[in-house]
C-alpha cells in the first residue's frame, strides 16, 4: 500500500478517492479524471469500497464534477472599479485589501473588522481553521456565522449543559429500540449534527428487530412516508410535547434517578419544571391527543435503549434551545445517555473536545454585540444582529466585512435590511466559489477552490460520527484558472493586514513563518511551494490522537474504521464542565422559560392565519446548488397547503397565491396535499436567485421565502440568538390575474 493508491489509472483515466462535503454524511466518492484533457472530471460516483457509505451517495455528491466545471464559477480575483467588478491580479487584490484594512484598524480600531462564515466554511478544514485564525489575529471578536440561522440553539444548549459547543450525544441507531425524531426529514436531507449514512436503512433495521420509529412533524414528510409512525404537531410546539412527556415520566409515574445523580446537577429542578405541563395542557397547544402523548412517553421510557433526536424543523422555530435542553435532559434521566442503544459521545480520530478544553475553544466568552448585548455561540455572533452592528451610531461599529463561503443577503431574514447595511461599509471582501447577491455588493471577490481542488479532513464533524472512521482526501485535481485554497488566501490576507502572529490557534503564526521562510536565500523559492500547510497541522493532531496517522490515511484513500464508541465512556469521565457533571438547570438557559406562557397564549390567538414551515428538497442545498447543470431542478419552490385551508380561501391546485407577513410578500404556486397539517403551509428555501452571474439558477422559477420572514431582535430566540425562521403566522390569498405582477415592481434586483 502506498500514497499512489489514490491514483489508480486505466489508460489516461485516473480514478481517485475522496468524500463529499455538502452535508454531514460525508459519503465516499470515486472520481474519474482525464489526465490528458486538462484533468477533466469524467465522472463522480459513490465509492463502493468506502468502509461506511459502501456505495451510498445522493445526486448532489455525484454532481460535483459539473459544479467543478461550471462556467459561472468564480475564476479570477475581482475588484469593483467604477461600479463594476473587474479582473485584477492576486498581488494587487491582497495588497490593496491589506492596506485598506490597516487603515481602517488604525482609524477605527480592530473591532471595525468582521467576518461572516457561511455553511461550507464548516465543511472545509482549511477554511474554518484559517478564516477564524485570520480574524482572531486582527483581535476582533466580530465573527458571525450561518449556524445562527439553523443550529445556534444546539450549540448554546450543550455549551451550558456540557461545557463545550461540540458535545452532541449521537443516537446509537445500530442498537436502539425506540427512536423518536422531531423536525427532520432524513430521506431528503440526511441528518444534522450527526454523521450517519443511509438513515432510512437504519430506521428499517430498527423496525425489523422489533423496535419503534416515530416522526413528529407538521408534515408527513418523505421519510415518514417510507418508514415508522408519524405524529402531526403544530409548528413550534415541540417544546410543549417534550415537557408533557417529562411530566408523564416523572410526575404521573415514578422514575428512579439515583443512578445518574453522581453525573448531573439539579435533577430535581429539571423534573419539577414539568409539573404543570400535563398532556391535557399540551394537547391544546400541540394538537396531539393527551392519550397519545402518554403512550409515546411510556414507550420511550420503557424501551431497552431509546433516543430522542431533533433537527432544523425544531432548531429554527421559537424554542429550539429549550427543546434541545429537554431532549438532552430526558435522554439523561431515563438512563439512555452514554448507553448502548441510547446515545453515545464519540471522540474522533483525535479528541477534539479535549483539545478545545485545553485551548479554550467552544466554551463561554465575554464578547458581546454593541446592540442588544448578544453573546457569541460556538465562537460566533448571531448573523441576525449583523446589520445593526454595521449601522449603529457607535465608534466601534463594523466598517469592513469579510464573507467566507456564504450568501447572507439571500439566507438571513430580512436580507433587504442587511443589503442596505452592507452598502454603507468601507470595505467588503467575499471569498467564495460562486458569485452571489452578496458578492454583487463587494469591493473585492476572491475565487476559492471547490472540494475537488483542495485537500481536506472532516475535523468539524468527526465527533458526530455514528460509525467512527477517518478519511483524508488530497486534491483530486489542480485548481482551475486562478482559484486558490482558502488557507492560502487567509494566510496572505493575515500578513497583508498586519495581523498578529500570536493567538489561541497555531494557524495565527503559520502565515508569518511561511513569509519568513520565503525570504531565506535559496530556500525561499522552494518554500513558496512547500510552505507549512494544513496537512502539517493535521498530521500533528492525528499523531496526538494516537488512533491513525496521516500516512496511513494516505495509504487508504477510501478511509479506515476506528474503534467503536463505547457506552460508559462519557459520563463521569469526559464531561468538559468545571465539575465534570452535566448541568440540568443552566443559569442562562432557564431565563427563557417564562416565554413558554406567552407563546401558549399566542397559539390560541391565531385567527385565520396559517403557520409557515420550511421544506428540504433532495436536489438542492440551501442557496448554492441551483446552478449545477447536472441536477434537473423542479419548477421552482411551491406552497404546500392542506385542501381544507385551500377550500376556505377559494384556492385550487396550481393557483398562484400571495404569502405575506408584515415584512413583505412573495407570489408562488400552490400544491395541495393532505400530507401537511391543516393550518400550516410549507415552502422550501434557497430559491429566487437574483442577478445575471449564476445564469441557470437565475432562470429558475420560484422566490426567496426568507424575504418575508421578519428579522430583528424580536424574532431572535433570546437564549441563543437563533433566528426564528419557522412557525411565523402568515396570510395566504389567491392572486387574481390582474394582480400577478404587482409585487415584482417593489423587488430589489442585484446585478452580479
Amino acid at each position: 500500500m502506498n500514497e499512489n493508491k489514490n491514483k489508480q489509472s486505466a489508460g489516461n483515466i485516473s480514478t481517485r478517492k475522496t468524500f463529499c462535503r455538502i452535508c454531514e454524511a460525508h459519503c465516499g466518492l470515486a472520481v474519474e479524471v482525464d489526465l490528458e484533457n486538462d484533468e477533466q472530471i469524467i465522472s463522480v460516483k459513490p465509492d463502493k469500497q468506502h468502509p461506511v457509505s459502501k456505495g451510498y451517495a445522493c445526486i448532489k455528491g455525484a454532481s460535483l464534477g459539473a459544479l467543478h466545471h461550471d462556467p459561472d464559477r468564480l475564476k479570477h480575483p475581482l475588484k469593483r472599479i467604477n461600479g463594476k467588478l473587474e479582473r485584477i491580479s492576486w498581488n494587487q487584490a491582497i495588497t490593496e485589501i491589506g492596506e485598506r484594512v490597516k487603515g481602517i484598524r488604525k482609524q477605527h480600531g480592530n473591532r471595525a473588522v468582521a467576518m461572516y462564515q457561511g455553511n461550507p466554511t464548516y465543511f472545509s478544514f482549511q477554511n474554518i481553521m484559517y478564516s477564524s485564525a485570520f480574524l482572531e489575529s486582527i483581535h476582533s471578536p466580530n465573527i458571525f456565522a450561518s449556524h445562527s440561522i439553523d443550529g445556534n440553539n444546539k450549540y448554546e444548549a450543550v455549551t451550558q449543559m456540557y461545557g463545550r459547543s461540540m458535545v452532541h450525544p449521537i443516537p446509537d441507531l445500530k442498537n436502539t429500540d425506540f427512536f423518536m425524531c422531531f423536525g427532520s426529514n432524513p430521506a431528503v436531507s440526511q441528518m444534522s449534527i450527526i454523521t450517519v449514512i443511509n438513515p432510512i436503512q437504519k430506521f428499517n433495521d430498527i423496525e425489523a428487530r422489533g423496535g419503534k420509529v416515530v416522526f413528529v412533524d407538521p408534515r408527513r414528510n418523505e421519510t415518514a412516508a417510507k418508514v415508522g409512525d408519524h405524529v402531526f404537531i403544530k409548528p413550534g410546539a415541540d417544546v410543549y410535547l417534550l415537557l408533557a412527556m417529562l411530566h408523564v415520566i416523572t410526575h404521573e409515574h415514578a422514575l428512579d434517578t439515583t443512578k445518574i445523580e453522581e453525573f448531573a446537577n439539579n435533577i430535581e429542578r429539571f423534573i419539577e419544571n414539568a409539573r404543570a405541563w400535563t398532556p391535557e395542557r399540551a394537547e391544546k397547544i400541540t394538537g396531539i391527543e393527551a392519550a397519545n402523548i402518554r403512550a409515546l412517553a411510556l414507550q420511550y421510557r420503557d424501551a431497552r435503549g431509546a433516543a430522542l433526536y431533533m433537527s432544523t424543523g425544531v432548531n429554527m422555530g421559537p424554542f429550539g434551545t429549550l427543546s434541545y435542553w429537554l431532549i438532552q435532559g430526558l435522554n439523561l434521566i431515563t438512563g439512555n445517555l452514554d448507553k448502548k442503544g441510547g446515545l453515545l459521545v464519540p471522540r474522533g480520530a483525535f479528541d477534539a473536545v479535549k483539545l478545545a478544553s485545553m485551548i479554550g475553544l467552544g466554551g463561554f466568552d465575554e464578547h458581546r454585540t454593541l446592540v442588544n448585548n448578544w453573546h457569541r455561540v460556538a465562537g460566533c455572533f448571531p448573523v441576525s444582529a449583523l446589520a445593526e452592528e454595521i449601522t449603529v451610531d457607535d465608534p466601534d461599529k463594523i466598517r469592513a466585512l469579510f464573507v467566507s463561503a456564504g450568501n447572507p443577503m439571500h439566507s438571513v431574514p430580512n436580507g433587504k435590511a442587511l443589503a442596505a447595511a452592507m452598502k454603507t461599509l468601507d470595505l467588503m471582501v467575499c471569498v467564495d466559489i460562486y458569485p452571489s447577491e452578496t458578492s454583487s455588493l463587494a469591493d473585492y471577490v476572491l475565487p476559492a477552490t471547490d472540494m475537488l481542488e483542495r485537500a481536506d479532513y472532516p475535523v468539524s464533524h468527526m465527533v458526530l460520527q455514528e460509525t467512527p472512521h477517518a478519511q483524508y482526501t488530497p486534491a483530486m485535481v489542480k485548481p482551475q484558472f486562478e482559484r486558490r485554497p482558502e488557507w492560502q488566501i487567509y494566510s496572505d490576507l493575515a500578513v497583508a493586514c498586519g495581523a498578529s502572529p500570536f493567538g489561541a490557534s497555531v494557524c495565527n503564526i503559520f502565515p508569518h513563518v511561511n513569509r519568513w521562510l520565503a525570504k531565506i536565500p535559496l530556500v525561499g523559492a522552494k518554500s513558496r511551494f512547500e510552505a507549512i500547510q494544513p496537512d502539517h497541522l493535521l498530521s500533528l493532531l492525528l499523531k496526538w490522537g494516537g488512533n491513525v496517522s496521516l500516512k496511513e490515511l494516505k495509504n487508504n484513500p477510501e478511509g479506515v474504521l476506528l474503534a467503536e464508541t463505547q457506552a460508559g465512556s462519557f459520563l463521569g469521565k469526559r464531561v468538559p464542565t468545571d465539575d465534570g457533571k452535566v448541568e440540568l438547570w443552566p443559569t442562562n438557559l432557564i431565563l427563557d422559560i417564562p416565554r413558554l406562557d406567552t407563546y401558549e397564549a399566542a397559539f390560541a390567538e391565531r385567527n385565520d392565519q396559517l403557520q409557515l414551515i420550511g421544506q428540504r428538497e433532495r436536489r438542492t442545498h440551501n442557496s448554492w446548488m441551483h446552478n449545477n447543470p447536472n441536477i434537473k431542478q423542479g419548477d421552482g419552490n411551491k406552497v404546500l397547503m392542506h385542501p381544507h385551508d385551500a377550500k376556505h380561501r377559494q384556492i385550487k391546485n396550481k393557483d398562484l397565491v400571495k404569502v405575506s407577513t408584515q415584512q413583505g410578500a412573495v407570489q408562488l404556486t400552490v400544491s395541495l396535499t393532505d400530507s401537511i397539517a391543516a393550518g400550516v403551509i410549507a415552502i422550501p428555501h434557497g430559491w429566487g436567485q437574483q442577478g445575471k452571474a449564476m445564469k441557470r439558477a437565475a432562470k429558475l422559477a420560484g422566490d426567496n421565502i426568507n424575504k418575508i420572514i421578519p428579522g430583528g431582535q424580536q424574532h431572535m430566540e433570546p437564549a441563543s440568538g437563533q433566528a426564528i425562521m419557522l412557525g411565523h403566522f402568515v396570510d395566504v390569498v389567491k392572486v387574481e390575474v390582474t394582480e400577478q405582477a404587482s409585487i415584482a415592481a417593489d423587488e430589489v434586483m442585484y446585478e452580479t
